[in-house]
């Protein structure tokens, strides 16, 4: 059955937030008001309600309804206990143990135990959906008793850091985890996590309750409802959190944040961020499937215009795939600048006729930065005689176009950020590089079996030897920028601005996008 609010339970909720009482006083008849935070997103809170199919922004929400055994502290860099209270590892990385809290429950009223993490787990395996490639490594579970889960693996990985990704690792009640996607869909959910859903609208908005019987209990101050709501317009993102209306938001522009360092009752926030924007290339497509034509592209592209002026500094230069911050980052690989000289060349070697060529940019709605970075190309590019058309669009109606049938229908540049599933590389490599069977995020279409090969030689490498992975890393970048398949726009930094009386958020960048409630309170 679908879980939601009365209509008269959401005007309550609206009404509270829009006054911009969000928070703990009492009513005239003496009652407590409901503390309420609004989360002010910039685009859709989630694509799929499934927590073992999302695979975008849906964590904003699903961390905030889900836990996963142990969760990364950006502070120490390292990962906590959360579903599982301690682990241990054999000498080799191969067999890891891990001792399940004990007294938790789900929302559907299960008790969490060693079952319920195996069967969780071991159904997001077999899906084979969003990021379940992270568990590639496991050969077999065991709940070796009410409260200890055993993983023997192929070979050794940093399961304690992969039990902690941002995607395909929430345990799901056992009353719920043979539930196809259309019952998660629906607006259900059977997590362990402080809030509960109460209401979804599909690509607007998801209000969130307080589980009571949260297992770490509650506090006084902290909050009843969470409210995530698109509203695509920085502008508008901004002036929600100017009259205390919104409580947090991000992704706002430059002019936005400058405006917003100066307002009282605002505090701008900046955290460290493994985010980065690329362009991606249509190489199925001609005349991008011409590795010099996509060189042509790549010394086209406005690098430091972007950095220095559309983004204000706010972001750094990209050097391949892996963002700073992050380990295999290599400020050593070669990288295109800027050079319309070299873009001329190459589009000559090419031998592409650009008499009426088209191409079509693709990125999703709202985005300030991207759309002043797009004309700036555009620009640069009608220089070469080539017409880019620029079209905004939803986050789905863009994935979807990339993933139609036949290539030719699909946009041929494609604008998107990327982050981590968890404190590692890998997904970068394994999610945009590596062949894909079914389309995913593979949207330069890459098929490369050599390359497939490194990235799996370097995931593995990675559990002993974080250099001589990060080395084979440092290869496969080379060849994707000899080849030009992407053009890496920058690294994002991390601004977030929030309301004054809203304490206890912390960005942490293995986990984009998500705001952890239940360590936020009203001051």
């Amino acid at each position: 059955m679908k879980k939601c609010v009365s209509l008269a339970l959401t005007a309550v909720l609206l009404a509270i937030v829009f006054t911009g009482c969000g928070g703990g006083s009492s009513t005239p008849n003496g009652e407590k008001k409901p503390k309420i935070a609004y989360y002010s997103y910039y685009s859709e809170p989630y694509v799929d309600f499934d927590p073992r199919v999302e695979y975008s922004n849906g964590i904003i929400v699903l961390h905030n309804v889900y836990e996963t055994l142990t969760r990364y502290n950006i502070d120490t860099q390292k990962v906590e206990p959360l579903l599982a209270e301690s682990w241990d590892k054999n000498s080799d990385g191969t067999v890891w143990t891990f001792n399940i809290r004990k007294d938790v429950k789900f929302h559907d009223g299960a008790v969490l135990n060693a079952d319920a993490v195996k069967k969780s787990i071991d159904k997001t395996i077999s899906m084979k959906m969003g990021a379940a490639y992270i568990w590639d490594c496991v050969e077999e579970i065991k709940a070796v008793d009410e409260n200890t889960v055993e993983f023997k693996l192929k070979y050794a990985a940093p399961l304690d850091y992969i039990a902690s990704a941002g995607y395909a690792a929430f345990i799901i009640s056992p009353n719920a985890v043979d539930n196809d996607s259309a019952w998660f869909n629906e607006g259900n959910e059977a997590g362990t996590g402080p809030y509960k859903v109460q209401q979804v609208t599909k690509g607007e908005e998801v209000i969130l309750a307080k589980f009571d019987d949260y297992w770490k209990g509650w506090k006084d101050n902290q909050y009843d409802s969470i409210i995530i709501k698109k509203s695509s317009e920085s502008s508008s993102r901004r002036q929600l959190v100017e009259k205390g209306d919104a409580q947090i938001t991000q992704g706002l522009s430059v002019t936005d944040i400058k405006a917003l360092r100066d307002t009282d009752g605002v505090e701008v926030i900046e955290g460290a961020s493994w985010k980065n924007a690329a362009v991606y290339i249509n190489t199925q497509k001609k005349p991008l499937d011409n590795a010099d034509f996509r060189r042509a592209l790549n010394y086209a592209f406005p690098y430091d215009e972007t950095i220095n002026d559309i983004k204000d500094g706010m972001a750094l230069r990209s050097y391949g795939l892996i963002p700073q911050g992050l380990w295999g980052h290599d400020e050593n690989l070669e990288k295109y600048e800027f050079d319309m000289g070299k873009a001329q060349e190459y589009l000559e070697k090419s031998g592409v006729d650009v008499n009426g060529l088209k191409l079509e940019m693709t990125f999703t709605t709202g985005n300030e930065a991207y759309r002043n970075m797009a004309q700036v190309f555009q620009v640069n590019l009608k220089k070469l005689g080539i017409d880019l058309q620029i079209h905004e669009m939803n986050w789905d109606n863009v994935w979807e176009k990339s993933k139609s049938t036949n290539p030719n229908d699909r946009q041929d540049l494609l604008v998107m950020f990327w982050w981590p599933d968890y404190a590692s590389p890998m997904s970068w490599f394994y999610s945009l590089v590596h062949s894909e069977e079914n389309i995913s995020f593979n949207l330069s279409y890459i098929a490369d079996k050599n390359l497939d090969a490194m990235i799996e030689e370097a995931d593995k490498t990675s559990a002993t030897s974080i250099d001589d992975a990060s080395k084979i890393l440092s290869d496969v970048q080379k060849e994707l920028l000899d080849k030009a398949y992407f053009i890496f726009a920058f690294d994002d930094k991390s601004v977030w601005a929030v309301n004054s009386h809203f304490k206890g958020f912390k960005p942490n960048p293995a986990y984009e996008g998500v705001v952890f409630f239940y360590d936020t309170y009203q001051e």
